[in-house]
């Protein structure tokens, strides 16, 4: 399923960004361009770094429950890699040019990349949820971000459902999504020869003797050739319908792989390799005694406690 693989949804959104000049913070007339560059840019960003870190602000996203990465662009202009060159010996015979135009954008657009969890794998519903979930975090940052665009009006997109409809349409499919999760390899259904033969053989034999006898009466000869196509485009056509509808299937959810069991693996894992360093050389007795109380702080069933969201140092 497009935008949906191994329980997680990768929402990628492209919104055109407006053209028409407005007042800045100080009241000077500034393309939404670069207000929309300036919101991003004063935004807080995850803790991933020391100095990230010690400076106390971090992305709303962290409190998110279901957002694992997420990510604002502003793109105003395609990759160009130079013009294309003509074949020197038609370009001397005058049967050929080089290629003088390169491809340009009208306007700038805003792009939203997300991926959060998608227990239910019904892509209406896990992305309405997770939206409304981040109408409710960050509403004034996703109001001040998006007014820059086309179509997102703040008097008249005032609720979480009006902001899931604008969003829907503004969403691209993600065709190539990448799940990082996955330890052993995943089970997945497959197709045989032997199914896809059979198939492809009813298949074509229904459809053939269908034309066939819609025919037959009339136009023996005819019917007979028309039948044999008939039956021939049936099994390609059936081939083709079972390989695209096993290609758009998701893979399964990854063991483990929902955000907040994320964070209790990461917690599990930093504080068990704090203890192992606090332990080094330590007598028996005491050794299982500080495991033992390791186990009982950690509550390695329990949801709590867990590496903060959106820190790299804890």
């Amino acid at each position: 399923m497009a935008s949906i693989e191994g329980s997680h949804y990768f929402l990628t959104v492209l919104v055109p960004v407006r053209r028409s000049w407005a007042k800045g913070s100080g009241g000077q007339t500034t393309a939404p361009m670069i207000l929309l560059r300036e919101k991003l840019s004063q935004m807080p960003t995850a803790m991933q770094t020391p100095e990230r870190t010690r400076g106390g602000q971090i992305s709303k996203f962290a409190d998110s429950t279901l957002t694992h990465f997420a990510r604002f662009a502003v793109i105003d202009r395609l990759g160009y890699n130079g013009y294309d060159a003509a074949d020197p010996v038609l370009q001397s015979l005058n049967l050929q040019r080089p290629v003088q135009y390169r491809d340009e954008l009208i306007r700038p657009y805003l792009l939203f990349a997300a991926e959060f969890d998608a227990p239910s794998g019904s892509r209406s519903y896990d992305l309405a949820v997770y939206l409304r979930e981040l109408w409710g975090v960050m509403r004034e940052d996703l109001v001040d971000i998006f007014r820059h665009c086309i179509g997102f009006d703040p008097d008249e997109i005032t609720t979480a459902a009006d902001f899931i409809n604008y969003i829907k349409a503004c969403e691209l499919e993600t065709t190539m999504p990448f799940n990082a999760y996955y330890v052993d390899k995943p089970d997945l259904p497959s197709l045989t020869a032997r199914g896809l033969m059979i198939g492809a053989g009813l298949t074509g034999l229904a459809a053939g003797g269908a034309v066939w006898w819609l025919v037959h009466r009339w136009f023996p000869v005819i019917a007979i050739i028309l039948g044999v196509l008939a039956g021939l485009a049936g099994a390609v056509l059936f081939v083709g319908h079972r390989l695209k509808k096993f290609g758009d299937r998701p893979f399964p959810p990854s063991p483990d792989g929902d955000l907040q069991t994320i964070l209790k693996a990461l917690y599990l894992q930093t504080t068990m390799s704090s203890f192992v360093i606090a332990n080094q050389g330590a007598e028996d007795a005491d050794l299982y005694a500080a495991f033992g109380k390791y186990l009982e702080d950690s509550k390695l069933h329990a949801p709590d406690p867990k590496h903060p969201a959106g820190k790299v140092f804890a």
